[in-house]
């Protein structure tokens, strides 16, 4: 066991090291290219403001449990508990809804301007950084009951039922009101992203089917990045759904088999930071503008 929760802890903070690596180069990337061409492209912001949720929820969703491996004890405390499991909910609910606004903003700038979404491409620009505000406020309202129903793991009885260990953390309400709101928000933007994500991909086919009469290299200067940038965007939303996916059913199981085992909650969070870990280095990869500043910079 001793050997475990050393390899789960190297694990956790390879995991977080490397995230906060990425997520960090982009920010440093968007920086240079913000300051080099004065200038800010529509989705930059959103952008930035998922970076740093990412950083977030690897902080505030990894630390614990690396530490708690690696130091094999209870070092958060009561107070130290509530307000890093609050702080990492409110990070979580934020990457979904930034998510859930990156796709929903690039299938609106992909539309075709005789569509019913192409009016809404001039207030763009104007509704974003509200958009991401709100955004911060409404998961902070969501998610704050959290704090009352979350104690420290070593105060409570192993044999007290009807809430979810978290090894270093207890939530006394997992099976009851707690979870309604923030399930129904992941429910409705998680089904937004699906939705936009279909929409995007047949306007990518029907683009295809449009220019396939056409050589690559006969096409306008603008058209290629955006079918580049809806790619990224994709792929995005995709891994994020299916690691939101396999994460709530471990979830789930830990909820409802009480001798789930730690490891558990090993793999779920594992598999929860895939995300925030990846983004940022497909972002830097993709994305050819940043990819050539951070070249430049360097």
């Amino acid at each position: 066991m001793y050997l475990y929760n050393i390899i789960v802890g190297i694990v956790f903070s390879s995991q977080i090291g490397v995230g906060v690596f990425g997520n960090s180069c982009f920010l440093c990337c968007f920086g240079f290219t913000l300051f080099s061409s004065h200038r800010s492209r529509t989705m930059e912001p959103i952008l930035v403001q998922l970076m740093l949720t990412n950083i977030i929820v690897l902080f505030t969703q990894g630390c614990p449990l690396a530490l708690f491996h690696l130091q094999k004890g209870y070092f958060l405390g009561n107070a130290g508990c509530k307000m890093v499991f609050y702080l990492h909910r409110v990070g979580r609910g934020h990457c979904i809804c930034t998510t859930c606004l990156l796709s929903v903003f690039q299938a609106i700038t992909i539309s075709p301007s005789h569509s019913s979404l192409a009016k809404f491409k001039v207030r763009l620009q104007k509704v974003i950084r509200p958009s991401c505000l709100l955004c911060w406020i409404f998961n902070m309202i969501i998610e704050m009951s959290v704090p009352i129903y979350m104690t420290e793991t070593k105060s409570v009885n192993s044999s007290h039922g009807g809430g979810m260990h978290l090894l270093y953390c207890y939530n006394e309400r997992a099976l009851k009101e707690l979870t309604i709101f923030p399930s129904l928000r992941d429910i409705l933007f998680v089904g937004c992203m699906i939705f936009t994500s279909g929409y995007m991909v047949f306007s990518l086919y029907r683009h295809h089917q449009r220019v396939h009469h056409i050589h690559s290299t006969c096409l306008t200067p603008r058209t290629f990045p955006e079918v580049k940038a809806t790619q990224t965007i994709l792929l995005l939303v995709s891994i994020f759904v299916i690691a939101y996916c396999i994460s709530c059913g471990f979830t789930l199981y830990k909820v409802y088999v009480i001798h789930s085992g730690t490891w558990v909650v090993d793999v779920t969070t594992f598999i929860a930071l895939c995300f925030p870990t990846i983004s940022p280095f497909l972002l830097i990869h993709r994305v050819t503008q940043t990819s050539k500043s951070c070249c430049a910079c360097w």
